[in-house]
């Protein structure tokens, strides 16, 4: 493990306890936490797997399972995510998508075709003559798979269950760890998710002074407060992965689907990092900003020797700085802006004697025949996307990314939540979300530690005022003077191509112009035809970038073009949690204890138990339900029927809406009278009744089945 750095370097990692592990039939060891991205590159092997199209060497991107570069072939699951998958004595992995070795992929030679297949071309080719396609399928199928199924695997257990929270946050970081904190309030239950091994987000691994110190002291605070509150409870390694109606939020943590139902949301999911495009700058070994930082923070590995940092904004500087104490030569900052605005932690790496170039870029990534990065071109800006003819070469075996985030939008799109764009800051900013959902930190665009804190306790007090639990004045939304962290163009074109807008489809800034030049001018559109979006990270870095494209290929702004529908799930999810064991809650009535005493054999109608039968000594089940039988019809009896469904319906078209539910008339039904209800579905098939009770004009009280309420709602839900 050579590339490994002592400690206190690698908060995540067991240095006690050692793992072996095989990738590639070739023996490895790491430490316990390490995943296999971690554990691989402090051994120098940062070469994962092949890309979808033209199988080109892919190495981590984000260190957060963020993209499909680290996807991994295990014995037991395809496409795993090498940078969240943790190693394990004996695991045996693979690289994916390539013939031959992973080192020496036959299947390269497909990148030499790439003009001949543009974007769309399964589109326009292979529908001639008839019945072709059969005949291609298989051969491009087989060149452009992933991963491979154990088809004798024997499924593991899975299962689900309900939760239910005051206030759930979504994002243990800063913001998600103060919002949780000030929700604790008493008589509030809280619920504190976040999809890392551990609390903290960027507090982890940022640098937010010039000592770098800030960020362990916050979290050390937050940590303590939040193991004070007995009413917080903390999922980690989980992930929210949908919002839905009413705050219904499923919670995938291992091998279990929380069904949480939360009165008060807060959304403090955080925000992406952006890559920059230029020529080959998928190679392994260029990386984001904040995936170096955690290889150095949380791991303990050094991703190289030499490094070169293409920034748009004041954070590769503190890259460069934690780079530097630990070890890595910086032969250059790339500062895409001509005149930055530097902060302390800027100036700090300025006075290190760090070779700073401004109004530069990075215009293409040099490899030389090696799997991995070698070094840069870099040369002058002279416009928007447009570079010098002459630039120099620098060498390097890393290159960070920093030019700018989006928010994380997904769920909070999701709950109904609208995303602007502003084109002069090149910022997002979301809007018109549900009144019990709040939004903290930098998903509500706030980038400063302290501004991300005040936020998320304002959020807090907004949840717990609107519980009841609090009637705390809520201060003002939180605004911050800082500059904008997005540069506006980070987009260079090259005369060879080869600038990936999309990791995983393989798509160029060529792909989706032309997609464009073809007629498809809406993103919508253009998602569909170029595929842009549509591999397992789902556009997390690509969306930004294709609707810049687009919207100056179309003569429009990226305000008016916008980005593609956020959809559920937030990111895969093993078809287990979805089939995995069922149960139904257990609810009694107030005279359960009462039928239990007097002998009954309970069984469960829907949610509820009702008595079977009750026993009598020396007869069977069938000889006591006879019994019963025969006294009620020779005697009298008596029904518990506190456990029927009951809805409300009102409105002014309540009387018509029940008229086209049910099969019987209800506009004219007399007020304070009841009429039989009886429901159907579209085939006529009876699947429920009830009585519908008349209270006011507008006001009607509709029972249903016991066992059949809950569908008998959801069906009115969808015809209203």
């Amino acid at each position: 493990m050579r590339n490994r750095l002592p400690a206190p370097y690698g908060s995540l990692i067991n240095r006690e306890k050692v793992v072996q592990f095989e990738f590639e039939s070739k023996t490895y060891q790491g430490f316990q936490g390490d995943s296999i991205a971690s554990a691989l590159a402090a051994n120098n092997q940062i070469l994962l797997s092949r890309s979808f199209k033209y199988h080109r060497s892919r190495g981590a991107l984000t260190m957060a399972g963020q993209d499909a570069n680290t996807m991994v072939q295990l014995p037991s699951n395809p496409n795993a995510l090498a940078d969240r998958e943790l190693i394990s004595e004996g695991l045996k992995v693979t690289g994916q998508n390539y013939s031959g070795s992973l080192e020496k992929d036959r299947g390269q030679w497909i990148g030499v075709f790439s003009r001949f297949l543009p974007v769309g071309f399964y589109y326009k080719a292979f529908f001639k003559p008839r019945g072709m396609w059969e005949k291609w399928a298989p051969l491009i199928r087989k060149k452009a798979g992933l991963g491979v199924i154990n088809q004798q695997l024997v499924p593991s257990y899975y299962d689900k269950q309900y939760k239910f929270f005051d206030v759930v946050v979504i994002g243990g970081g800063p913001a998600g760890m103060q919002a949780a904190l000030e929700s604790a309030v008493t008589d509030c239950e809280v619920l504190l998710v976040d999809e890392n091994p551990s609390l903290g987000g960027s507090l982890n691994y940022s640098r937010f002074d010039v000592e770098g110190a800030r960020g362990k002291k916050q979290l050390d605070e937050l940590l303590n407060a939040i193991n004070e509150k007995p009413n917080i409870s903390v999922m980690t390694d989980a992930v929210c992965n949908g919002w839905f109606a009413d705050n219904w939020l499923p919670i995938i943590a291992k091998k279990r689907l929380y069904k949480v139902r939360a009165k008060q949301t807060i959304m403090c999911t955080g925000s992406l990092e952006q890559p920059a495009i230029f020529h080959n700058n998928d190679l392994p070994g260029v990386m984001m900003s904040s995936a170096a930082q955690r290889l150095v923070h949380l791991y303990g590995v050094c991703p190289g020797s030499q490094a070169v940092i293409v920034t748009g904004n004041n954070d590769g500087y503190g890259t460069a700085l934690d780079l530097d104490d630990a070890g890595v030569k910086i032969n250059a900052i790339i500062d895409l802006r001509e005149d930055p605005n530097y902060d302390d932690i800027a100036k700090a790496a300025v006075a290190r004697g760090i070779r700073i170039e401004t109004g530069t870029t990075v215009y293409a990534a040099q490899h030389k025949g090696a799997n991995r990065v070698t070094s840069v071109d870099i040369r002058k800006i002279v416009s928007q996307g447009i570079c010098a003819k002459q630039g120099e070469t620098i060498t390097c075996d890393l290159l960070c990314m920093s030019v700018g985030y989006t928010p994380t939008y997904q769920l909070a799109c999701q709950a109904g939540g609208q995303l602007s764009y502003d084109d002069q800051s090149a910022m997002f900013s979301l809007h018109n979300c549900p009144e019990s959902l709040q939004l903290a930190g930098s998903v509500n665009s706030l980038w400063s530690l302290d501004a991300v804190l005040m936020e998320a306790k304002r959020t807090a007090t907004i949840a717990t005022n609107a519980l009841g639990l609090t009637q705390v004045q809520v201060a003002d939304r939180v605004t911050e003077n800082t500059v904008s962290p997005n540069h506006p163009w980070p987009i260079f074109a090259h005369p060879k191509g080869k600038e990936f807008v999309d990791f995983d489809e393989d798509l160029t800034i060529a792909d989706i112009i032309n997609a464009t030049a073809d007629g498809y001018e809406h993103i919508q559109l253009v998602k569909r035809y170029s595929t842009c979006g549509m591999g397992p990270s789902q556009g997390r870095h690509s969306a930004l970038v294709a609707a810049r494209l687009v919207a100056a290929a179309t003569n429009r702004t990226v305000a008016e073009t916008g980005v593609t529908t956020a959809r559920p799930p937030f990111s895969a999810e093993q078809l287990g949690h979805s089939a995995g064991r069922s149960f139904y809650p257990a609810r009694r009535s107030n005279m359960h204890y009462r039928h239990i005493e007097a002998g009954a054999e309970m069984l469960q109608a829907g949610a509820w138990y009702r008595p079977a039968f009750y026993r009598s000594k020396g007869k069977n089940s069938q000889a006591c339900i006879d019994a019963e039988v025969s006294n009620v019809r020779n005697n009298v009896g008596l029904v518990d029927v506190s456990t029927l469904g009951g809805i409300e319906v009102r409105g002014p078209d309540a009387g018509e809406f029940l008229n086209r539910f049910y099969t019987f008339g209800f506009i004219k039904q007399p007020l304070g009278k009841a009429r039989y209800a009886l429901l159907t579905n579209e085939a006529g098939v009876v699947i429920d009744d009830g009585v519908a009770c008349r209270f006011g004009n507008n006001h009607y009280y509709v029972t249903a089945t016991t066992g059949g309420v809950d569908r008998v709602y959801q069906n009115m839900l969808k015809w209203n």
